[in-house]
């Protein structure tokens, strides 16, 4: 079939359309255009989701390229993630695995200690696994200049970030890559997070526009590849796929950070020690009406409403959770599962006291008991235990009192609240953990 070509005036009238779209929807750089030059892609898929293995890297193999894969250590193994055996798979066949925080947190929120302890114990787990960890993501792309100095200090040579190339609609003046090497390692930029809203040709047009602009380093932030499995930072196989035959048929050079920012494997820096003190245990102390050093915690099904509530048992703060309708699963106000100052050290082997007060009505015979969690060495927290069952107290206050099994090996810190898993509701105040 022969292909139809356009009248010359017709061709003029359509890239005048085009060149018309282009000046409203890409913002201009405030520097002078360079000439142009070659640019090097790097693909980076964050958070170490499950696809990642059994979506994105059967694209990549088909294709003979290499990605850099930022995971979280605590989460691996987590439901819709990746596993310890999946990580070191994607390591062996020569894609690189980055640091992005033990457990995806954002670090200008967390005091100097606890950054260096998110960013250093999650390099330092994922290099006992066996694993060459030499660059680092920012989750949510939220740093400081503070928080660079924590990631070089943690043996990392470099930090990539979320934004500060030019992208349609957003960054007007940025520059359109990053020069090799980047003027700041710890603040490498990139073009906004692929979403589901960002088109094949989006994609094509950080690459064309790059090296229209004098060429460079131009990394692509991606999420979830996948098809409806999640709302916004997501994108589909299929453009996955379009984009690298793309790249592939135009000989666009495709790199690692690791193959663009070199460097030596750095020893692993373990973060500061945690404390072994239960922080703000009378709630006295909030953010946004949560207590400081908690989290307002459950899982299933159920219609709930928390409440930063001045019907204290001491002090002039408490907190109540009420249930309204129930299902499954249950609600709770835990000690704050991080991995430093909040979340109390454990010794394996020795036992402790958990204690705190509450009030409330719940069902009789509902198991309301104290659910306690145990933080692994590799970061991650998992259920460990429960007291017995709590009878409901609408007015008075009653004190509950746990002394755990013995720590098993290989968990570091502990965290625990009062699980309400019925319709009703409970206020509790004054925690207090002590070693027996």
């Amino acid at each position: 079939m022969k292909r139809r070509h356009l009248p010359v005036r017709a061709k003029l009238a359509a890239l005048a359309v085009l060149a018309a779209l282009a000046a409203v929807l890409l913002p201009a750089a405030t520097a002078a255009h360079a000439a142009p030059g070659p640019v090097t892609v790097s693909l980076t898929f964050d958070d170490g989701t499950a696809d990642h293995f059994t979506t994105v890297k059967p694209i990549l193999d088909d294709h003979g390229m290499k990605a850099t894969f930022y995971v979280n250590s605590g989460r691996l193994g987590d439901a819709g993630h990746l596993t310890t055996a999946q990580v070191k798979q994607l390591a062996a066949g020569g894609q690189e695995i980055g640091g992005h925080t033990a457990t995806h947190a954002r670090l200008p929120d967390l005091s100097p200690d606890d950054q260096r302890r998110e960013i250093c114990n999650d390099r330092v787990t994922l290099l006992n696994l066996g694993l060459s960890v030499k660059n680092f993501a920012y989750p949510f792309g939220a740093d400081t200049a503070a928080t660079q100095g924590y990631v070089a200090d943690c043996g990392y040579n470099s930090a990539r970030d979320v934004g500060g190339l030019v992208t349609p609609g957003s960054c007007g003046g940025c520059p359109y890559a990053n020069a090799v090497p980047p003027p700041n390692p710890y603040a490498v930029r990139t073009n906004d997070s692929v979403t589901t809203s960002t088109t094949l040709a989006t994609l094509q047009g950080y690459v064309t526009r790059a090296e229209a602009n004098g060429g460079g380093w131009v990394p692509i932030v991606l999420h979830h590849v996948c098809n409806g499995c999640e709302p916004t930072y997501a994108t589909t196989p299929a453009i996955l796929d379009a984009f690298l035959d793309w790249l592939a048929a135009r000989g666009t050079a495709v790199a690692t950070v690791n193959a663009v920012i070199g460097g030596p494997l750095r020893p692993g820096v373990p973060g500061p020690a945690p404390t072994s003190t239960l922080q703000n245990a009378s709630l006295e102390a909030s953010s946004d009406g949560v207590p400081t050093c908690f989290q307002l915690g459950g899982y299933g099904t159920n219609t709930y409403s928390w409440t930063y509530t001045t019907d204290a048992h001491t002090g002039s703060r408490a907190e109540r959770v009420a249930v309204t309708s129930y299902t499954d699963g249950d609600r709770k106000l835990v000690t704050r599962q991080d991995t430093g100052a909040c979340a109390p050290a454990v010794t394996a082997g020795r036992s402790y006291t958990l204690g705190l007060w509450f009030k409330g009505s719940w069902p009789a015979g509902a198991p309301v008991k104290i659910s306690v969690a145990l933080r692994g060495t590799g970061g991650a927290w998992a259920y460990w235990t429960s007291s017995p069952a709590y009878a409901p107290s609408p007015s008075v206050w009653q004190h509950a009192v746990f002394t755990t099994p013995a720590v098993p090996s290989g968990n570091t810190a502990i965290s625990f609240g009062l699980s309400l898993p019925a319709a009703g509701n409970a206020t509790v105040d004054d925690f207090s953990l002590v070693q027996t």
